[in-house]
């Protein structure tokens, strides 16, 4: 018995850790135009003001082929995405169709989230979960949060 057990012990952590991922996620955020930008919009920040509108932004490949996902395939493998924003109620993301005249790169997922005027001004972490319809998962953690680096600043209003 004692020659079974450690094998056993081998093969199920060597069986879990040899899954392939089915998807990876890359992801940023931006300031949108609606609400009172302080800054540039559309472009990758992590430093916003009450008033203004965040949009967390993820794109969503498939593990096996390299290739992002298309709104097509989001439908039909039900991937869903969702920006889980510290004490904050969960933000659902959209994946939306493509539109005649759409820019190359724009179909990702969008997880809009306006910050609150009263939002306490402070540090804030943030973190992608995907999931598909068979179950599978795959998450996002930005860089460096997982050791206490900053991952969103609200500021106070000036």
């Amino acid at each position: 018995m004692r020659t079974i057990l450690p094998f056993l012990v081998v093969a199920l952590v060597g069986g879990s850790a040899l899954a392939a991922p089915t998807y990876f996620v890359m992801a940023d955020m931006v300031r949108a135009e609606e609400g009172t930008p302080r800054g540039p919009v559309c472009v990758p920040n992590s430093v916003f003001f009450p008033g203004e509108k965040i949009v967390f932004r993820a794109v969503v490949v498939d593990a096996a082929t390299g290739e992002q996902l298309s709104f097509d395939e989001v439908q039909a493998r039900g991937v869903k995405a969702v920006v889980k924003f510290d004490d904050h109620d969960d933000i659902a993301m959209f994946f939306p169709p493509p539109e005649a005249g759409s820019p190359p790169g724009s179909g990702f997922f969008r997880g809009p989230w306006p910050v609150p005027q009263d939002q306490a001004a402070g540090m804030y972490n943030w973190h992608i979960e995907v999931s598909d319809a068979q179950g599978n998962s795959a998450s996002y953690q930005p860089i460096g949060q997982s050791f206490g680096a900053n991952a969103v600043t609200i500021q106070s209003a000036p």
